[in-house]
């Protein structure tokens, strides 16, 4: 008999912590080592800052980040604090887990 999967896609916003900017570009690169098995199992769909404006050019440290945006596959809101509470930018005070908001997603459409 089959099973069917009960993971659906999420929308999950996760606020920095004010006064975190400078650690949050200090450890990115761990940041982004960290990610990329998510990223590589198709769990974590997208993801990236959260601007307070568009940057006035292309160098990161221009960035005004209010936080972070991660689409995401799971059954649960329990298995996705699970997988942030294991991001440096947790451990490093970046991420404001406290007032992280989640909502289940459905894509209407997605280009490549």
């Amino acid at each position: 008999m089959a099973t069917t999967s009960t993971k659906s896609e999420w929308l999950v916003i996760i606020p920095d912590k004010p006064g975190s900017l400078a650690t949050r570009f200090a450890v990115r690169s761990t940041h982004l080592k960290g990610v990329q098995p998510f990223r590589d199992s198709g769990v974590w769909k997208m993801g990236g800052p959260i601007l307070h404006e568009l940057p006035a050019n292309e160098e990161p440290s221009s960035l005004k980040v209010l936080g972070s945006t991660i689409v995401c596959v799971a059954e649960s809101k329990e298995e996705i604090m699970e997988m942030l509470k294991r991001d440096v930018y947790v451990d490093r005070g970046v991420w404001d887990l406290e007032r992280v908001q989640m909502w289940p997603f459905r894509c209407t459409f997605r280009n490549p």
